[in-house]
């Protein structure tokens, strides 16, 4: 029997769920400005560059870089069996203003992180709980 999942989940929204469904179908989204091309993470109702509210979930490749990082040695709650741990900062170059993606990171022994490395995004279905979440991994 597998342990029930003990970290905080999603709170999906009808704003929010392109991004969800995207994720389940594999797919890594961010919100894109129809009138001025800005990509907005974290979602917003409204671009944060032209305050346009026509926005649409584009597609990324799900692949960008390393652009902080911190290794997490006191987790918190259901993080606690986890440590340590990397949470990354990841930048994801589609556009002028590259957007920043707050994830953490698997497959990789935190003393092999470095700010500019290579990752993607990777999927893990929360069983039981009918939602995928992402994390980051090494992309070599």
């Amino acid at each position: 029997m597998t342990q029930p999942y003990n970290k905080p989940l999603p709170q999906r929204s009808p704003e929010n769920e392109p991004f969800w469904a995207g994720l389940e179908n594999r797919e890594f989204r961010i919100p894109k400005c129809n009138d001025c091309g800005h990509w907005n993470w974290v979602p917003y109702p409204a671009c944060r560059n032209c305050l346009s509210t026509d926005q649409d979930w584009a597609l990324t490749d799900g692949k960008g870089k390393i652009f902080s990082y911190t290794v997490v040695h006191r987790g918190p709650g259901g993080f606690r069996d986890d440590v340590p741990y990397v949470l990354a900062m990841v930048e994801f170059p589609v556009g002028a203003r590259t957007p920043i993606v707050l994830g953490t990171m698997v497959d990789v022994d935190p003393d092999a992180v470095h700010t500019g490395m290579p990752v993607k995004v990777v999927y893990e279905d929360i069983e039981g709980e009918g939602v995928t979440i992402w994390h980051f991994a090494p992309d070599a």
